[in-house]
């Protein structure tokens, strides 16, 4: 059965969506349309075998209000992670437990840029988000516009064979997230996030251990004002069977590729090709912590065979206008980025470079517990370089939030700093720097079964 949705003025449709969504279930299924026009709408639950069409013509209006959406639900079992990957109600479209449900039409989603002004959350007055879906099963999520939402955009923890395509978004937070699930292909996007782009979770959101696993991500692009690929911070499960490939990222502002284990997570099996990076400030990004967010007992984490391959990064790093990554950026005005001004990331003792903003690309396991297998091959970096003076020795312990700049902002190295790894191949891997640098190309601290070719 399929409804159509008329637009009510400048009042909200929510409740006539909400209707047409559990006629169309209670009929067997169906869409529900936006056709024509302006539509404002605040939190709607899909149902089973239930689609979502928003055409060519119509624009959908998040509620002008936080408080028009419906409050985030009570957690019954313990909560490790970040509260955005707690909570789903607080959100335009929920879904939960269900099967066969999409999001499609060509038309747009404006969530207006409307923050939690009061906090009344208690996570740094992010709003709702737009579509958050829990433990589905065969979902599409395709060619929508989709932007100002400030908190998850698209956020879908343990759910199944998941297509996610022809997208464009430009938001304040996560862009693409998907959490603990399995059979995802993500691809033909066009992401612009304040925080992090295409970014891979393993927490504890279900109450239980969960993996990313079987995904392949082809044919986006993305800018970023943190990191354009992510996997983490909240890593407590594991990653299996990641594919990446054909991606352009572009005037992101801490780093191109993260990889990321912190709290427990196993990552086997990470294939990045054909990546392409312009005004990036540090490429790449691999790094084995011990946070251990989690419940007691858990072992930390291990990240092994790990392939990066046909990577190309470049300047010139001059100045971008970017959307604001957090509700004080957003009230401050910040659109617009230096690179050569950072803010808050400092050297590890706490000092900051005045005259130099290229963080330096590291690749670090841990003393005793090193990565395994990670093979570098046809990378070319020309980054922006400039360091005269700099310090050879590098702290053992990480600083507790895992950045590119968790063992300092100016490491040894002009290209990347390698320690504490079994099995490490770099073929073909080349650094230059626009402005003259003092360092090595490449530091190789505790690195077993290096292999240069």
């Amino acid at each position: 059965m399929d409804v159509l949705i008329k637009p009510n003025g400048e009042n909200l449709c929510t409740r006539e969506v909400q209707n047409a969504i559990d006629t169309a279930s209670s009929n067997g299924g169906g869409k529900v349309i936006f056709e024509n026009g302006t539509f404002y709408l605040s939190t709607v639950f899909l149902r089973s075998d239930v689609h979502i069409v928003i055409k060519d013509t119509a624009t959908v209006l998040g509620a002008e209000s936080f408080y028009d959406y419906c409050p985030q639900e009570k957690i019954e079992y313990p909560i490790y992670q970040d509260a955005s990957h707690t909570y789903f109600d607080c959100s335009m479209f929920v879904a939960k437990g269900c099967k066969n449900i999409s999001f499609s039409g060509g038309g747009k989603i404006d969530m207006r840029s409307v923050w939690d002004e009061d906090n009344v959350r208690d996570i740094v007055h992010r709003g709702p988000k737009c579509i958050a879906l829990k433990e589905c099963e065969n979902v599409e999520i395709c060619n929508l516009e989709i932007n100002n939402v400030t908190d998850l955009a698209v956020y879908f923890a343990g759910c199944k064979n998941v297509e996610v395509h022809h997208l464009k978004m430009r938001v304040y937070i996560d862009g693409i997230s998907p959490d603990n699930s399995e059979n995802v292909n993500i691809y033909d996007c066009d992401v612009e996030t304040g925080d992090d782009g295409i970014v891979f979770k393993s927490s504890y959101t279900l109450n239980r251990l969960g993996v990313c696993k079987n995904i392949k991500v082809w044919n986006c692009k993305i800018k970023s004002r943190c990191n354009a690929i992510k996997f983490g911070t909240e890593t407590n499960g594991g990653f299996e069977n990641i594919h990446i490939e054909n991606i352009y990222m572009y005037e992101t502002r801490i780093t191109g590729i993260s990889i990321e284990s912190v709290d427990g997570a196993i990552i086997d099996g990470i294939t990045i090709k054909n990546v392409t990076m312009k005004n990036v400030n540090a490429p790449l990004f691999i790094h084995l912590g011990k946070r251990m967010r989690g419940p007691k007992g858990r072992e930390i984490g291990e990240i092994k065979n790990v392939l990066i391959e046909n990577v190309t990064a470049e300047g010139p790093y001059v100045p971008y206008d970017i959307v604001a990554w957090n509700y004080a950026s957003y009230i401050a005005n910040d659109f617009h980025q230096d690179p050569k001004v950072f803010g808050t990331a400092e050297n590890f003792d706490g000092k900051k470079s005045a005259d130099v903003w290229q963080m330096s690309n590291n690749v670090c396991g841990l003393k005793g517990k090193p990565l395994k297998n990670i093979t570098l091959k046809n990378i070319k970096l020309s980054l922006d370089g400039g360091v005269k003076e700099y310090n050879r020795q590098v702290p053992e312990e990480a600083q507790d939030y895992p950045e590119v700049y968790v063992y300092g902002r100016i490491l040894p190295a002009k290209g990347i700093y390698f320690r504490h790894i079994d099995g490490l191949t770099l073929e073909n891997v080349s650094v230059t720097t626009e402005r003259e640098d003092a360092r090595e190309d490449f530091v190789f601290d505790s690195v077993k079964g290096l292999q240069i070719k």
